[in-house]
């Protein structure tokens, strides 16, 4: 029997059957396209099936087996220029005002105290009852500071949560046209630290959480133009 003549159909068969694998796996005209495809299976101890799910390459039923796109924002960038609108900086100004009176009376009523302690001998018979009025006046006088303190504080929590929920905003309008799943606040880790005390350097330092990042992933320009901001 001769053997080149058995060998040509079998050599003819494998390439037709190669050819036919070959189609089932590249799809339509373009040959460095791979797929369509269900799902890819990986060997190994245990065998890794990979899937399409919602548009996300997915090796298990739980969302934590799921490839999602990242993004990192400066938080602090947008945070710092929406403080400096208009109605905020009104809205502080407007409560400072209405503030400045009860300060300028309370700080009136101790300045006339002290005036008048400072003319009264020490061993008057009303140095007594005048020293319970200086305590009372000035304990008052400590309240009215705290609770315009307090007052200041709130305002700005509130105005700082509406500036955060601004950026919110603009973050899911930026990854849903990037179309990214998961964004992270952080600070560039080769950023200059602003303060130098220990507390502020280590809480600066915490708040980088990214040492190494690719590029590409950074959104926070894409933020700050989607809501008006300067981008330095």
């Amino acid at each position: 029997m001769n053997t080149n003549s058995t060998l040509v159909p079998i050599t003819i068969a494998t390439v037709l059957f190669a050819s036919l694998v070959t189609t089932a796996v590249i799809g339509g005209d373009d040959a460095t396209k791979l797929g369509p495809l269900e799902s890819i299976t990986l060997s190994g101890a245990k065998d890794l099936t990979i899937k399409n799910v919602d548009d996300h390459l997915s090796w298990g039923d739980n969302k934590t087996n799921t490839v999602w796109s990242i993004g990192f924002m400066e938080t602090g960038k947008a945070l710092s220029q929406l403080l400096q609108a208009d109605h905020f900086l009104d809205a502080r100004d407007e409560l400072n005002e209405e503030l400045k009176d009860q300060i300028e009376d309370a700080r009136e009523l101790m300045e006339s105290l002290q005036e008048e302690g400072q003319a009264m001998d020490p061993d008057s018979p009303d140095a007594p009852a005048f020293r319970q009025r200086w305590e009372s006046a000035y304990g008052e006088f400590q309240k009215m500071q705290q609770l315009v303190a307090e007052a200041r504080s709130t305002l700005m929590a509130e105005q700082m949560q509406e500036a955060y929920n601004e950026i919110l905003e603009a973050v899911n309008v930026v990854s849903q046209r990037r179309n990214i799943d998961v964004v992270l606040r952080f600070i560039p880790p080769d950023g200059e630290f602003e303060q130098t005390t220990p507390d502020a350097t280590i809480l600066q330092i915490r708040l980088r959480t990214a040492l190494r990042l690719p590029k590409g992933i950074d959104i926070t320009d894409d933020v700050l133009s989607e809501l008006g901001l300067a981008v330095e």
